[in-house]
């Protein structure tokens, strides 16, 4: 079943409270730096790939990811939208591929889920926008979760596995990685 273009929405908090759990190694300075720079690199990737995007800005808590992607999902949707593809904002190493490989996965299944190292969701592909209940900070795996939520809906997702999409930066480990393995954000060094 060919799959429209889905309407891309990158959730983000607040860039004063972005990437808390990386207090230790950088400054707020730094850490809204790097969430801007991360943040704009998905939205260019998406761009890239011939989406239409848009930013769903949170109040900053993760209680909050679960009310503002629905919302924003409610909204596309209203808006006539049959596709949702939602990505995480912290994604520096995700690739047109990977988009491409999401919105492939869409063609088995109304919900795809792109699972991030840890078990989390780093991106859902979701037809209707609202066919699926976020599950987001629930200190459990979300990944897991949308997947229950989603065969309890009837419907088998499809999970993607990619090092773009499951390499987020949550952590002080991440960000020594990153720096190592990406020029860019090679500014972040002397910190990491």
């Amino acid at each position: 079943m060919p799959v429209a273009a889905p309407v891309a929405v990158v959730p983000m908090k607040s860039l004063p409270l972005a990437k808390g759990r990386l207090a230790p190694v950088l400054d707020a300075a730094g850490r809204r730096a790097l969430a801007q720079k991360m943040r704009d690199h998905v939205l260019e990737t998406l761009r890239q790939a011939g989406l239409p995007v848009r930013l769903a800005n949170g109040a900053g808590n993760d209680a909050d990811l679960n009310r503002d992607v629905t919302d924003a999902a409610r909204a596309v949707q209203a808006e006539g939208a049959g596709d949702l593809l939602l990505v995480m904002a912290d994604l520096p190493y995700l690739s047109v591929a990977d988009i491409q490989a999401l919105i492939e996965a869409g063609r088995q299944s109304p919900i795809v889920i792109a699972e991030a190292k840890d078990g989390g969701t780093n991106a859902l592909l979701l037809r209707p926008p609202t066919v699926l209940p976020f599950t987001f900070a629930t200190n459990r795996p979300s990944a897991a979760l949308h997947g229950e939520r989603a065969r309890a809906a009837g419907i088998e997702p499809v999970f993607v596995r990619r090092p773009g999409l499951a390499r987020d930066i949550d952590t002080p480990a991440d960000l020594a990685q990153l720096v190592s393995d990406h020029p860019a954000y090679h500014v972040f060094r002397h910190v990491a």
